[in-house]
């Protein structure tokens, strides 16, 4: 989601460093972007004082910055910032505005809302000439750094339809029977195969999913890395899924969405942005009710889900792939 501001930063000061701090889980995911000189990586799943002693041991080796961007505004980042630059930029977090839609149930139009990526260029508003440009989101694998070609020029014919059902938080996970139907219904009304794909969290799920659908699926979750399962989207005619990072992934790689949004909403931003998509999300009293996710709908009733049934997303599917 940091990448369209990457670039733009990139091609508007050429000549300057810049250097990233990243949790080493998201780190694969700005490997290979060439707008980054340096990456400061730090396991951020250890404890508060390892977290601590890896950053200190970094920052020995850092410079004095010219600008500190910080696009968390968390306690953690509010500490790392302290004396790293001349001029601290902090993003506009919108957290009012998430609490209002969580606590009140606010309405407003989609076309109103900033997508997060927009959202980071906030932090940057001293700056007049850094704007947002309309090339949509990078993930950049090693040939596509080896070719410096951004965004992808497909040279094959579209093959598969992939199916990403992993989500981290519970409320956020379509039903498997919902995704087994879907299949069944997929394989009778288009000849692509089709394939699940997620990470080493999402092998159960998937395995369930194929061996409850009785049709020809593949099963690549925790088969690839997060590079290997990017460059395998090139090949698809679209992805569906959840509100995860999978279909961030896939709108990086310019590939068309399937989005289905669950305890969560659009209007946080997160919608997949620059890409061809179609969001399914059902307009309920009780959402949002988390703006990140639960492990268990607070109602009990899961509509915001179960209610979205296998024949809406396939027509929604058929729409993305004929358009």
């Amino acid at each position: 989601m940091l990448s369209p501001l990457i670039r733009v930063l990139r091609t508007t000061w050429p000549d300057v460093r810049i250097d990233m701090i990243i949790a080493e889980h998201c780190a694969e995911i700005m490997k290979y972007n060439p707008g980054i000189d340096n990456l400061h990586v730090i396991n951020t799943k250890s404890s508060t004082l390892q977290v601590l002693k890896q950053w200190l041991n970094i920052k020995k080796t850092m410079p004095k910055y010219d600008i500190a961007i910080d696009v968390h505004d968390s306690i953690r980042s509010r500490f790392m910032r302290i004396g790293l630059a001349k001029k601290v930029c902090v993003y506009d977090s919108a957290r009012s505005y998430k609490r209002d839609l969580v606590k009140n149930k606010t309405r407003i139009s989609r076309e109103s809302v900033l997508p997060v990526p927009i959202r980071y260029f906030t932090a940057l508003k001293d700056f007049p000439e850094i704007q947002p440009d309309e090339r949509g989101l990078e993930f950049w694998l090693k040939e596509d750094r080896v070719n410096i070609s951004y965004p992808i020029q497909r040279t094959k014919a579209p093959k598969y339809i992939l199916i990403a059902p992993g989500a981290r938080h519970a409320t956020k996970r379509w039903p498997i029977e919902h995704f087994t139907e879907l299949i069944q219904l997929l394989s009778k009304c288009h000849q692509a195969p089709i394939a699940l794909i997620g990470g080493p969290d999402d092998v159960a799920l998937c395995i369930e999913i194929q061996q409850a659908s009785n049709v020809q699926v593949e099963q690549y979750a925790g088969k690839m890395s997060l590079h290997e399962i990017a460059s395998f989207m090139d090949s698809a005619y679209c992805i569906i899924g959840n509100d995860s990072g999978l279909m961030h992934v896939a709108a990086a790689r310019h590939i068309p969405v399937i989005t289905l949004f669950g305890s969560t909403v659009p209007e946080f931003g997160f919608m997949p942005y620059h890409t061809p998509h179609e969001i399914i999300s059902l307009d309920l009293p009780c959402k949002p009710c988390t703006h990140i996710g639960k492990e268990k709908c607070p109602l009990g009733h899961f509509s915001c889900m179960k209610d979205i049934t296998p024949e809406m997303v396939l027509n929604h599917v058929l729409k993305l792939i004929r358009d």
